[in-house]
Order: structure tokens, then C-alpha cells, then sequence
């Protein structure tokens, strides 16, 4: 008899607890998984949709499953398939390993540092419009929320950047809007499987409806551009169209639709709910916005900023990682077994689902001392040096890490920084906005904030 059959299963609440289990996650995913943790350690599984799903909740079983047995893993298909509605099979979802190397070959050689430096030229001048906005607000004593402010200024600044031709400014708004109201469906896809693209309830149809707007919006930019085509690529749009595959074969009009969808939901999900993060837990602690204050006056001189300047917010810097800690972009990130193998001293069988879980990786003691408190202190080099290599998993680690880690962290740094030269803002109320996870983990009032000019 070999090892692995002589280990059991993970605990867990079992399938004739699903509708149970699914009421309860779905009012508060990040606590449920908590609360599992609490009753079960680190390793547990759980009735997700139609499959039992295994999460990972420590370090060392993701660190073991992303880096040191990857080759056991892939992305997880279960995912790809709620997600297929939405993002289809663009390289941030997509399981089958070797598309994904293609896409990879396509896409990445955007991610150069000269693209890098037109988006953050770009960004500058977009983030300094938002905070002229903002200005209105410190003179009207009106309250700003804070969440759709931040999304607005992070995809007009996407949009501009990696779309230059075809997406107007005044289409953003519309566009939000869209995703927002998609969020219904897309959950619903997580639970139900397809059986939620013919549920009737009220926000379902809007969220399917939402997305068929998404769908054409897209579908029209593309045809736009395949009739406006330039000789050399301009934009990401660009690189898509003249891309071409190991056997030379273009992206047909699904392909380019699934990655440019896949770029717009990253601009308005998960990088403006961290900004936004980060500067209400900077409203909670006075005495850490002291120091943001102090190392923006320090390091911008009153200026606009510049790519090098990039390097030396380095506290800044270490609240954005802190904001990522305390609140990671999503609930969990999906991986699959593609043999038996074990985690955690479980059986994990073939197929099964993994999910890694960034709220409680994030918060276990033996890698965050006093998990729930506000320490950007922590980021410091020579303390990361001393944790897991999956202690921090915001970006997810390994070959499939998340791609947009650069672009995000440069919107993040010019949001705090630039807002912080000129305002300050303060949650109305006072305190921490509690948490909502609809796709992303955001502020559940969207924390609304007081403009405050600098004196």
C-alpha cells in the first residue's frame, strides 16, 4: 500500500451541507473562511458549486503547490469554466498550460519598461485631473466615494494608455457601470454553475444583460480597429490584431475579446479596491499618514512625479503592501491537482479544485504577529527575508503570477502619492469601513471621505 493512500481527505463541511454552506459563503466568503480555519486548521475542503473544493490557508502547502511540486498543479478548470462568461479563456483564467505560454508569448512583451513609462506618463496626467476633482469636493464640503472615484481615475488611465484609439473618455462611466452590474451574474456563476445564465431573478438578468453590453462594446472596438489598422502597434489592442500563434494562425475576434475584457476587468476591480484600502486604513492611523505625508513632501518637493521617483516612495510603498495584506484583491485564487497528491498531511485527489486563500494566508500569526493591525513596517526588506516565500500571496507567486503586479503597484504608488501632496481624506464617520467581497474584497460603504485641503 502506497503513502498517499493511507492519508485521508481534508475535513470539511460534505456535499449534504452545500446549500448550507453556500448561504453562508455567499454572505461573507472571507469570514466563512475564517471561521473554517478556526474549526478545521489550514487545509480544509468545501462544497462550492457543483464540486468539493480543497483551500489552502498557510504558507508552506501554497508555497509547495506554486513552486516546489508545480508541475503537479495547473490552473484550476472549475474557474475557468464559472469565469468563461466573463473573461473566456484570456491568460489570467485560462487552464489549458500550453495556450496560456502562447498567450504569454503575445501579451508580456507589452509589459516592457518602455510601455511602463508611457502608462505612468499617462497615469500622471490622468491622477492629476482626479486630484483637481477632488479639490471641488475640499471647497464644497461634500463627501466623495472614495471606491468609484478611485475606479474611475485607474481605467480612464487604462484606457487611454493600453486603448488609444476607440475608447473614448466619456465611455468609462458606461463601462463601469456594465461590470458593476455583471457581478450579480458572475457570482451566481461560482454557485450555480450554467444554471445561472437562465436564472430568472431580477439581478441576474441585469448582470447577463450588463455583460452582452460588455460583449458588444468590444465586439465594436475590435471591428474598429481591424478597419483602422496602423503599421506599427500603438497600444495593446494593436499587439493582439497582429499577433500570431506557434503555427503562425492570427487571434480570431473571440481570442482578442477574451484578453481586452480580461484587461478592463483588472482596471476596474481589483487595483482601485486596494487604493481605496489603503487610504482609509491611512484615515484610521493618523500617525502612519504622518509618515506618507512626510516622505511624498520629502521626496516630490511639491512636483509632479517622476519614473524614478517610483523607487524612492519606499513607505509608501510598504502601505500599499500592507492595504494588499489586510485586503488581497480576491477572496481566493484557483489552482487544480492534476494527480493525487498530498497537502498538509491530506490526500488532495486528482481534479480536485484548490483554492488558495490570501485573507487568512495573510493573517496567520506565525507569519504576521498581530495580523490585525495596521503596520506597513512590516515590508521592510530584512523582515520579508525572514517569512514564507508564499507569506504574501496578493500578486499570487510562481510562473502564473499575476502579470499586471508592475502596472498595479505604479497606479497604487501615484494615487497615494499624488493625492497626498495636495489632500487630505477622511472617512466620514471615522474608523474602517467594514468589508464586501462582490468579485474583489472591497469597503462595504464604498468609504465615503471628507476632502481636506493641506495647509
Amino acid at each position: 500500500m502506497d503513502q498517499l493512500s493511507q492519508l485521508r481527505e481534508p475535513p470539511g463541511p460534505g456535499p449534504e451541507e452545500a446549500l448550507a454552506v453556500a448561504q453562508e459563503f455567499m454572505a461573507d466568503p472571507v469570514s466563512y473562511f475564517a471561521k473554517m480555519v478556526a474549526t478545521h486548521g489550514s487545509v480544509f475542503k468545501m462544497p462550492l458549486g457543483p464540486v468539493e473544493t480543497v483551500f489552502l490557508n498557510d504558507a508552506e502547502t501554497a508555497e509547495k503547490v506554486l513552486r516546489l511540486d508545480f508541475a503537479a498543479f495547473g490552473m484550476s478548470q472549475q474557474s475557468e469554466g464559472a469565469m468563461r462568461p466573463l473573461l473566456g479563456r484570456s491568460m489570467p483564467v485560462v487552464a489549458d498550460h500550453r495556450y496560456w505560454e502562447e498567450l504569454h508569448a503575445i501579451i508580456m512583451p507589452m509589459f516592457t519598461p518602455a510601455m511602463l513609462r508611457r502608462y505612468f506618463e499617462q497615469t500622471v496626467k490622468t491622477v492629476a485631473e482626479e486630484v483637481e476633482h477632488l479639490g471641488h469636493f475640499a471647497e464644497s464640503g461634500a463627501t466623495v466615494p472614495l471606491l468609484n472615484f478611485v475606479r474611475q481615475g485607474i481605467f480612464t488611465a487604462l484606457a487611454r494608455t493600453l486603448f488609444v484609439r476607440g475608447v473614448e473618455t466619456d465611455d468609462v462611466p458606461t463601462l463601469l457601470g456594465w461590470f458593476e452590474k455583471s457581478n450579480d451574474y458572475m457570482s451566481a456563476r461560482y454557485l450555480q454553475g450554467e444554471a445561472a445564465d437562465t436564472d430568472p431573478s431580477p439581478q441576474i438578468v441585469a448582470g447577463r444583460e450588463a455583460l452582452g453590453e460588455i460583449n458588444a462594446y468590444v465586439y465594436r472596438l475590435i471591428a474598429y480597429r481591424r478597419a483602422n489598422l496602423v503599421d506599427e502597434p500603438e497600444d495593446m489592442l494593436d499587439v493582439l490584431l497582429a499577433a500570431r500563434k506557434s503555427d503562425a494562425s492570427p487571434l480570431d475576434d473571440e481570442e482578442i475579446r477574451d484578453n481586452v475584457v480580461a484587461l478592463f476587468f483588472g482596471g476596474q476591480e481589483t487595483t482601485p479596491s486596494v487604493i481605496t484600502w489603503a487610504f482609509g486604513l491611512l484615515s484610521a492611523n493618523s500617525e502612519k499618514r504622518e509618515r506618507v505625508l512626510e516622505e511624498v513632501d520629502r521626496v516630490l518637493e511639491g512636483r509632479a512625479p517622476t519614473f524614478q521617483d517610483l523607487a524612492k516612495l519606499e513607505y509608501t510603498e510598504m502601505v500599499l503592501d500592507e492595504a494588499l495584506r489586510l485586503y488581497p484583491p480576491f477572496s481566493f485564487v484557483g489552482r487544480e491537482a492534476l494527480e493525487d497528491v498530498e497537502l498538509g498531511g491530506y490526500l488532495v485527489r486528482k481534479g480536485t479544485p484548490i483554492g488558495f486563500v490570501g485573507w487568512t494566508i495573510h493573517r496567520d500569526p506565525r507569519q504576521w504577529p498581530d495580523p490585525e493591525s495596521f503596520e506597513p513596517e512590516r515590508h521592510v526588506r530584512a523582515l520579508k527575508a525572514t517569512r514564507g516565500k508564499c507569506a504574501f500571496v496578493a500578486f499570487g507567486y510562481g510562473q502564473r503570477k499575476c502579470t499586471g503586479e508592475r502596472v498595479g503597484r505604479m497606479e497604487g504608488l501615484l494615487m497615494l502619492a499624488m493625492i497626498s501632496q495636495r489632500y487630505l481624506l477622511d472617512r466620514k464617520g471615522g474608523g474602517l469601513s467594514g468589508h464586501q467581497v462582490i468579485n474583489s474584497i472591497k469597503p462595504s460603504d464604498g468609504l465615503p471621505v471628507h476632502v481636506r485641503a493641506r495647509t
